[in-house]
């Protein structure tokens, strides 16, 4: 318990029992995006709903190449990153996207096109997730395609889409009640619209963008369900259709869509403010995205499936969740190192810690950021700008996995020994010195933009290489007198040289050790997060090649690392630890 004298762990004792005793669980965050697990099934234009805490997505249509409509159900439970397989809808349908609604706990599906020959279905389905089954209703009077769908005091509305066999957008608004299993019709929408989304805020219901006919416009109306009375309300920035909508406190998040669909999709965020009447224009998504499902779970935002092409459109599984900034030191992993920078911070209104309460935190580092920070206390945050992973935690075997998706996964060679208990993360692969290295394929040109290099080492001797690019440069390396840190990686010609740090890596202890670019300003080295040596070349070597974790560029004796390395990383943005 020799920690616990660390005036840091007592401050850290005594404002986490603050956090037990005065929080009330309504600490919200600022965000960041993270990739989740994908989804089982490749679609667009799906539709989804929550129901305790858990996304169903419910039907769609697969990649256009291969087109067909699907009836599958996949549930999501944001919890635990995790996707089951629940009972197919009865009626395959797609470009239902904003078409279902939740009253008493059941999803109502309703329109679509099921692939008739006029592109349209009544059709409307109840699906219970208790039971997992699903039940025939009432059809809707009028069939329809695109339209947009909410739940209000009981009762779900649906608004605009397209009429059976072409693109017209529609004024209808007619109201179903579950209760009944019956339909009324209601006052038109002014401006007639399809594949609009439809969002409810404090009584009013938001009819979002979409097209009148094959382009969007940026209308806004709001319906008043007590005087069956619509306004029209400020334009959206960006005129989109297709899109997702969260509702967001009293605001409603817009995300991606497409001007129309021959376009590539925007990665905008559009914010709409209901109380003021005004749109904000907030930091773009780093994806491309139109015909998703968009669902808010726990103050998180996540965006599942559709496309990123123009027609035709491919179906995409990926999974996103835009939640809070908490892996501050961007290791990968929420832990002690990030709960004592925000000690650090305490009292102060740093942005980077002030994470809470939702959106844009309360100007101040106190107990509504910690209890953020400890809701994610061991959990790894793998950030989209994460390009290339190796945790180095096998056990056996002649490949080091890559967890970003597999596309860079390595071969080992020389027959480097795995420990899996002997990581500073985890495991760890041991390097002889002699001929033990690891290879990957192409990843990045060091020419070509901004990126960052990071690994956990120990051991190693003066001259000994960490990270190479085969036949271009070594990248990180401990320089051939004293061991210390230094790269030499630099821009072709006379004009360029390596850089040195102070600081010794040999020592026989574990060092974080980085390499960042930022392309055109700054190379940096840094040790232990901490920055060791920086200078400002204007450019960097060229190089389309393979890398080298553990040996020199060109394999040669005395490159080879003897030692551990663990958990290698590569981003492709600037990192600062």
């Amino acid at each position: 318990m020799k920690w616990l004298n660390c005036a840091k762990m007592k401050v850290l004792l005594v404002v986490f029992v603050a956090a037990i005793v005065l929080g009330d669980g309504s600490a919200k965050a600022d965000f960041t995006w993270v990739q989740k697990a994908d989804m089982p099934t490749p679609r667009w234009a799906p539709t989804s709903a929550v129901v305790n805490g858990k996304i169903y997505v419910i039907g769609g249509g697969s990649d256009e190449t291969d087109f067909e409509y699907l009836s599958t159900v996949e549930e999501y439970d944001p919890a635990t990153d995790t996707w089951t397989t629940k009972a197919d809808m009865p009626t395959a349908r797609g470009w239902t996207s904003p078409s279902s609604a939740v009253v008493d706990g059941k999803i109502y599906v309703i329109g679509g096109d099921d692939g008739s020959a006029d592109w349209s279905t009544p059709t409307v389905e109840e699906y219970d997730p208790a039971t997992d089954t699903w039940t025939q209703k009432a059809d809707m009077p009028t069939s329809r395609w695109c339209l947009a769908t909410c739940a209000f005091n009981g009762k779900i509305y649906a608004i605009g889409g397209y009429p059976p066999g072409n693109y017209m957008g529609l004024k209808t608004v007619e109201v179903y009640d579950p209760v009944t299993d019956t339909w009324t019709r209601k006052a038109d929408m002014p401006l007639g619209m399809g594949i609009l989304n439809a969002q409810v805020v404090k009584g009013k219901i938001y009819a979002v963008g979409g097209r009148p006919g094959l382009h969007s416009e940026p209308w806004l109306q709001e319906y008043d369900p007590a005087n069956d009375t619509w306004t029209q309300k400020a334009n959206l920035p960006v005129d989109t259709s297709s899109m997702g909508s969260v509702v967001w406190g009293d605001k409603i998040a817009v995300i991606g869509g497409w001007e129309w669909s021959m376009d590539y999709p925007y990665t905008t965020m559009q914010v709409y403010d209901t109380e003021t009447d005004v749109w904000t224009r907030e930091e773009d998504v780093p994806f491309l995205r139109a015909s998703f499902s968009a669902e808010l779970v726990n103050n998180r935002i996540y965006v599942i499936g559709g496309t990123d092409r123009p027609h035709p459109c491919p179906a995409l599984s990926t999974v996103y969740e835009f939640g809070p900034l908490v892996d501050f030191n961007a290791d990968g992993l929420v832990d002690i190192g990030d709960l004592l920078m925000m000690i650090d911070n305490w009292g102060t209104d740093e942005s980077l810690y002030d994470i809470g309460p939702m959106p844009w935190g309360d100007s101040i580092v106190d107990v509504n950021d910690l209890e953020v920070l400890m809701s994610y206390w061991g959990q790894q945050i793998l950030p989209l700008d994460l390009i290339a992973y190796w945790r180095l935690d096998e056990t056996e075997g002649d490949t080091a996995y890559d967890s970003i998706g597999g596309e860079y996964d390595a071969g080992v060679f020389g027959g480097a020994l795995w420990q899996p208990t002997g990581g500073q993360v985890d495991g760890a692969i041991l390097l002889d010195g002699i001929d033990d290295y690891i290879s990957t394929p192409f990843i990045v040109n060091p020419a070509g933009g901004k990126f960052s290099v990071f690994a956990w080492i120990k051991g190693g001797a003066p001259g000994q290489v960490i990270f190479s690019q085969a036949d271009n440069a070594n990248w990180l390396l401990a320089e051939a007198l004293e061991g210390k840190l230094m790269t030499e990686l630099q821009p072709a010609g006379r004009t360029g040289r390596s850089l040195i740090s102070d600081v010794v890596i040999t020592d026989g202890d574990w060092h974080r050790v980085g390499l960042v670019w930022d392309y055109y300003q700054a190379r940096m080295l840094y040790v232990d997060d901490v920055e060791v040596a920086r200078d400002t070349p204007t450019s960097l070597e060229s190089s389309e090649d393979g890398l080298y974790i553990g040996a020199g560029k060109d394999l040669e004796a005395g490159t080879f690392w003897t030692g551990l390395i663990d958990d290698v990383r590569i981003y492709n943005r600037a990192i600062t630890p």
